[in-house]
Order: structure tokens, then C-alpha cells, then sequence
């Protein structure tokens, strides 16, 4: 799902060093990279050029100032700014270095959230915008805007994701496993919680809400600040992971609760606890069936609305909006869900009005839409038709719903939908094909619109409630040196296959060209078109520039293109994206003279690794070499929520893991492959990659492994970047035979 990183050596941790011995025998041993491309370079140190950009940009509640974090141009370390919207001035709050090492906790956090960045990664602002809360140096610290002055919260170091009172008043957040509250500006904490055992938290998501459900919270306040709902997780049934660096000895593993596919889950409950302490009264715990639906997925607890919250059953075909007694912990089921293959998940659904009604998205009708349903659950009306392709939310002040349409596959929209009004486009930001994202201002309002094109990087741009725009956050960005040469084109005419496709800057007539294939492929919006055209494809441009025609293809298993297309994998993950791949590169040979398709490689990461490694494997005959970066290569050792959704708990359903893993592929593998993975993944672990590396060893295939050094899967080092890629270029350069193109053009003055 991220953009990944290689090293520059081949290192043999765990006794691979006969496995890749046998790999080099059978290959010549590639020829030490060329010196560092400066454009490479230049992207690995600006994070892909998004460093110094304006992120996690929060309005205040009156509508005249947004706050936001941004680092240098080529800095991990991330200050704290607010820019004035009625004058345009832009000061810096706080300033970060970035340094300080993190706790496992937060550090395994920001990996679940896929934050690189350092120095100040969240902040919060109090609904009266007159505070901000954020973490730097491994403790809180409380600023007062007005004043301009920032004092560290005494007792909080290690604390995690603080969080104001409804009224700004208090302040709450996670310590050491327990729930905390304080009076702000001033006064003691109370701790609110006692974790009933070692691997019990309170307050924090577990493993597989943060990674699968996008749900990072653990603790939800009261409308009226009395009162805390929070999450206890309790661990100890769950399988440990020894998280291990081969690359580190010296340092101690970590044994990580890592629910697989088929083994015990954490046991969450929720429980609610008066904000200000006391054993007087203690917790009362929310009840609802949970052998059957054994799924926490969301909690809302809005002004107007219950305390609502959203169970599913193991497999992910069964869910319920239930309303809970704070008081008592009864619930009462506001509507239920069902789906043969699986239900996805909405973030920020259900959405209350302050009159207790509530929007909630449902694919029942085949595709995305969105109802507006009673306080009872009843079914008021369809607010949102399918037609408008129902994406994302982006918030619901002042009663509206604002979130994100795909009308067709070559454009997001923003719209605004009252109740009983049909939803009304909202024209913010740059016309025509963009991706866009936003943030709506408490109450409403205003609103801050991040977009990106095939031409231009993201830009924020904060809008008044009258769509007039108010200020670009400044950015102090790198810019690239030239615009990339995206193609987007449906292959076979309308109706056919999106596809982005890009040539050589340098391309010279009659060139005929190996093709790359770069794929993601799976059933999550992280890497598909058309969104990856909606932006600059740098670097893939920069992979063209090295002799081949680069391709994204679309293909069934991947969002936003309704119900029966996304479904389309449900018991098989490998066939159906793999056979759309194929087809794709077909069609693209049949249409695109300089594709030279019989000269074609493929390469990925995470999902798109396992999907690489399975094309050169199943289908020699259309793919002669791959790089497949961090692949799942055994779908039984990937989390329960993912794994189970698709095919199926693995005692039921054998056959389904079977059709889906690698491993019995691996004696046919007869073209080169090369397999990336960080050392310290905890997502995706190198055992993974280990166990493809040992199935191939035995059964006398060759092969390439490069192990990254102490990376996670998001990979973040800059060199491993740069590496990366220039290991890939040389890998297809030898693999298909690429010649270098002449120089690219020079960028216009």
C-alpha cells in the first residue's frame, strides 16, 4: 500500500545465505548501481515531494484561522503553523527538531497510520480553538494560541492520543495501557481505568481496528463531557509474533499479538466510565452479542445521537447499528446489514444530525448510496444515488453531509446533501480531473480542499461557507523538474479497462519497449486507476525514463466500481486481478504500437508483491520477470479481518487458501524474480518472504532476495528509496533487455 524502499546489498539473514547463494550461482551477480540519479534522489529525500507540504489541516471553530503541520522540503520533522485566513499571514506555533526516540507503542501507531513524518505527527484543538494539545519529545505539551506560549503537561510522558472534552475543560488520553483524564489549563489526573491484566489495555485500538478497520480510536467523549465510552481489549488469547530484526541482534525481540487467519481474536468490550473518576461508580459495560458479532468496527457518540455503535459477525456478512444505554448498557439494534460475499466498512458512518436522524451508506442496491434514516433506524430517504458514487466522508456539521463522489472513473467530486434536498456539487479547487480530499470546520462553514492532478502536486485551499476561496496554505515544497507523460485511456474503447500509461520524455520514433506493469490489484483503495493518474506519476515516469513503458491497469477487486466488480475476488484472491492483468497487457499490446507485451515485467508491493510474484510464477507465458516488494505469500499467517473477509475462515474453506497461496507455485517459477521485504515488517513479516525463498530453494528454482535493514513495511529511509528503485531498473534493464533512451528533454525555463 506504500510507496516501499530496497537496500543496496544482498544480505542473508536466518540462514538464506545457501538460498541466495543457489540465486546468484544460477544469475550473473548484478553490477553495482550506477552513481545516485539526482532525480531519485531528490524524491527519496523530499518523501516523494510531499514533504513540506501543509498536513492534517484542522480549522478553527470561528472560521478564521487553519492549523496545520508541515516540515521542511527535505525534513522528516514536522512543525506546527496557523495561517490567518482574512489576511493571509502564516505563523508558526510550534517548532520540532524531530528527535527523540519513540516508544514501541507510538512508533507502532504511526505505523498503522502510515505516518513517516517526525517531530509534532498529531495535534488536537479544543472545540473553542483556544488550546491545542500535541505530543514531541515523548511527553504532551498544552499551547495556548492566543498567548502563543507552550508548557509540557506534567505526567504524561509515553501518554497517547489525548483528546479534549467536548467543552475544552479536560483533557483525556492513554497511559500505559489506562485511561486518564485531566483538568486544562491546570490540574491533577485522575486515572479512570485499571487494565484487569497484562495484556489488557483500555483506551486503545487493537491490531486489527487500526490496520484493517480504520478505526485508530479506543475512547469515545460524551456530547455533554461527563461521561467516557472506551474500548477494553483484552490480548491474551491472541498468538505472539517474535518480532525479530535479523539485522539488529543486539536488540531484544518484541513479542507482538498477531491475530492470523483462523486463530483467536483480541475479546473486545466497550465500557462506559464517569469523565471524573472515582470508584463510587463504576464502569458499566455495553452488552450486545458478541459470539455472534465479535466486531467492534466503529463507535459515534454525537451531539443529538445515541451512543451508537457498529458490531460484525467473524466474516464480516453480518452487521448491526445499535443504540446503547449509557446508564444501564443495554442496546437496541437500529438496522442490520447483510452481504453473501462481505460488507465494507464506512468511516464516519453512521453520521447524526442534532435531531437524533442519521445518514448511513449501504450497497444493497449494488453500488454505494446514501440513506437518511430516523432516530428509531427507519429508512427516511435516499440521499445520495448511486449515480454519484458514493466515496468518502468528509463531515456532517451544521446538518450537512459533506463527502466524496466518483461519478465516472476519471474524476472525484465534492458534494453537500441536506435532508429532503437533492446533494449539490461543491466546485472547490481546480477543475476537471482531480483526487480530492477535505475538512470540514466545526459547525461547518468552512472548508479545507486538498487536490491533486496529472499535472500538479496537492494543494490545500481553505473555502468559506459561499465557495469563496480564502487562502492556499503555503507550501515550501520541492517542485519536480518536469511533468510526467500520463496517459489515461480505457483499453477497448468505452467500457473497456482504465489504464495509465507512460512512455520515455526521450522516446524516439519507431521505439518499440519492454512494458512494466506496476500493480497494486487488491480489494483496498490504496493503488488503482484511475487515482493514480489524478496525481503526477513521478516515479514511474522516472522508470519509463529507463527504456520501458510503464502501465496501471484497473481490475476486478478494486473499489469504486460497484458491488459486483469489487466481489468479484471473494473466495479467490489470485485468479480473477491476475486473469484482469493479463487481459489488460493484451489489450494494451493490441492498441499502444510501442508496447512490446512479449517483453513484459511486473512489479508491486504488499498486495501488488503477491500478485507480481504470482503473475511470473502462473503465467510465464505474459510476464518474463518480476519484483515483488513485502508479498503475502501465505495467506493463512495475514490477519483474521483482512484474510477472513475474502476467502473465508481457513478450516471451512482449505480450498480457498489453497487457490489464493504462492508457495504451491514455486517449483514452476521459470523467469527472474527479485523479492524486497523489510527486515523489521510487522504487517506483512519477512517470514513471508522466508518461507517463498525456502520453497524455491528446495524445489531448485533461481532467485533474487534483497532484506531491508530494520524497515517496516512503509519503509521510509530515503536511501532505501532511492535504492529501490534503482534495483528495479537494472533487475528489468537485464530481465527484458531494456536500452536506455536518449536524454530526457530539458524542463522548460
Amino acid at each position: 500500500m506504500i510507496q516501499p524502499a530496497a537496500m543496496p546489498a544482498l544480505l542473508c539473514p536466518l540462514g538464506l545465505t545457501a538460498m541466495v547463494a543457489a540465486a546468484v550461482a544460477a544469475e550473473p551477480a548484478p553490477a553495482p548501481p550506477p552513481p545516485s540519479d539526482p532525480f531519485l534522489r531528490q524524491h527519496a529525500e523530499t518523501r516523494g515531494f510531499r514533504a513540506g507540504r501543509p498536513t492534517a489541516v484542522q480549522l478553527s471553530p470561528d472560521g478564521r484561522a487553519a492549523l496545520f503541520l508541515r516540515s521542511g522540503p527535505r525534513s522528516r520533522a514536522q512543525a506546527l503553523l496557523e495561517t490567518d485566513l482574512a489576511t493571509g499571514v502564516t505563523r508558526t506555533l510550534v517548532e520540532a527538531d524531530g528527535a527523540g526516540a519513540l516508544s514501541p507503542e507510538e512508533a507502532a501507531r504511526l505505523e498503522r497510520q502510515r505516518i513517516t513524518a517526525r517531530g509534532i505527527t498529531h495535534f488536537v484543538l479544543s472545540r473553542d480553538g483556544a488550546r491545542v494539545v500535541y505530543g514531541l519529545g515523548g511527553r504532551l505539551w498544552l499551547l495556548d494560541r492566543a498567548a502563543g506560549r507552550a508548557a509540557p503537561l506534567p505526567g504524561t510522558e509515553g501518554a497517547l492520543d489525548p483528546r479534549f472534552s467536548p467543552d475544552g475543560r479536560a483533557l483525556a488520553y492513554v497511559k500505559r495501557g489506562d485511561l486518564y483524564v485531566r483538568a486544562v489549563p491546570g490540574g491533577p489526573e485522575r486515572r479512570l481505568t485499571r487494565a484487569r491484566g497484562p495484556d489488557v489495555t483500555n483506551g486503545l485500538a487493537e491490531f486489527v481496528a487500526q490496520e484493517e478497520m480504520d478505526r485508530d480510536e479506543g475512547y469515545w467523549w460524551s456530547p455533554d463531557g461527563r461521561r467516557i465510552a472506551y474500548a477494553e481489549v483484552d490480548e491474551s488469547a491472541v498468538e505472539r509474533r517474535a518480532l525479530c530484526d535479523p539485522a539488529r541482534p543486539a536488540r531484544p525481540c518484541e513479542a507482538r499479538a498477531y491475530p492470523r487467519a483462523g486463530t483467536p481474536n483480541a475479546k473486545v468490550r466497550l465500557k462506559v466510565v464517569a469523565a471524573a473518576g472515582g470508584r463510587a461508580v463504576p464502569a458499566v459495560e455495553v452488552r450486545w452479542d458478541a459470539s455472534r458479532y465479535p466486531y467492534l468496527a466503529a463507535v459515534r457518540w454525537a451531539k443529538g445521537g445515541p451512543l451508537a455503535l457498529v458490531v460484525q459477525d467473524r466474516l464480516q456478512q453480518e452487521e448491526q447499528v445499535l443504540a446503547a444505554d449509557p446508564a444501564t448498557g443495554a442496546t437496541r439494534a437500529l438496522l442490520t446489514e447483510r452481504d453473501d460475499a462481505w460488507l465494507n466498512l464506512w468511516p464516519g458512518m453512521p453520521a447524526f444530525l442534532p435531531d437524533g436522524r442519521f445518514w448511513w451508506v449501504t450497497e444493497r442496491g449494488g453500488a454505494p448510496e446514501v440513506e437518511l434514516r430516523a432516530p428509531d433506524g427507519a429508512r427516511l430517504e435516499l440521499s445520495v444515488p448511486r449515480a454519484l458514487g458514493y466515496a468518502g466522508f468528509a463531515g456532517a456539521e451544521g446538518g450537512a453531509l459533506v463527502f466524496l463522489g466518483v461519478p465516472d472513473p476519471t474524476r472525484e467530486e465534492l458534494y453537500r446533501v441536506r435532508p429532503g434536498t437533492p446533494p449539490e456539487r461543491l466546485a472547490l479547487g481546480e477543475p476537471g480531473p482531480a483526487t480530492r480530499k477535505a475538512v470540514l470546520a466545526p459547525g461547518g462553514g468552512t472548508l479545507a480542499v486538498t487536490w491533486s492532478t496529472l499535472r500538479r502536486l496537492p494543494v490545500t485551499a481553505v473555502f468559506g461557507a459561499d465557495g469563496a476561496r480564502l487562502a492556499v496554505l503555503p507550501s515550501v515544497a520541492e517542485e519536480p523538474a518536469f511533468v510526467p507523460t500520463t496517459e489515461l485511456r480505457q483499453l477497448g474503447g468505452a467500457g473497456g479497462t482504465w489504464a495509465a500509461v507512460l512512455r520515455p520524455r526521450a522516446l524516439g520514433a519507431g521505439a518499440r519497449l519492454p512494458v512494466v506493469v506496476d500493480v497494486y490489484g487488491g480489494p483496498v483503495p490504496a493503488y488503482y486507476v484511475p487515482q493514480v493518474a489524478h496525481r503526477p506519476m513521478l516515479i514511474e515516469q522516472w522508470l519509463a525514463d529507463q527504456g520501458f513503458l510503464v502501465a496501471v491497469f484497473e481490475g476486478r477487486g478494486t473499489p469504486r466500481r460497484g458491488r459486483a466488480w469489487e466481489r468479484a475476488i471473494a473466495g479467490d484472491l489470485g485468479t480473477v486481478p491476475l486473469e484482469d492483468q493479463v487481459a489488460a497487457l493484451e489489450a494494451l499490446g493490441r492498441e499502444v504500437p510501442e508496447a512490446d507485451v512479449a517483453r513484459a515485467g511486473i512489479t508491486g508491493w504488499s498486495f501488488g508483491g503477491y500478485l507480481a510474484a504470482l503473475a511470473v510464477m502462473r503465467r510465464p507465458d505474459r510476464f518474463q520477470a518480476a519484483v515483488a516488494g513485502a508479498p503475502v505469500t501465505e495467506w493463512e499467517q495475514y490477519d483474521t479481518y483482512y484474510t477472513e473477509r475474502y476467502l473465508g475462515l481457513p478450516g471451512e474453506r482449505p480450498e480457498a487458501y489453497a487457490r489464493s497461496g504462492l508457495l504451491a507455485w514455486a517449483p514452476r517459477l521459470e523467469r527472474p524474480l527479485l523479492l524486497l521485504h523489510g527486515t523489521a515488517d510487522d504487517n506483512v513479516f519477512l517470514s513471508h518472504s522466508l518461507a517463498l525463498a525456502d520453497a524455491l530453494f528446495r524445489a531448485g528454482r533461481p532467485f533474487e532476495l534483497v532484506p531491508i535493514a530494520g524497515a517496516t513495511h512503509s519503509v521510509p529511509e530515503p536511501i532505501a528509496a532511492e535504492r529501490r528503485w534503482e534495483w528495479t531498473a537494472a533487475f528489468f534493464r537485464r530481465a527484458l533487455g531494456a536500452v536506455r533512451p536518449g536524454p530526457p528533454p530539458a524542463p522548460a525555463p
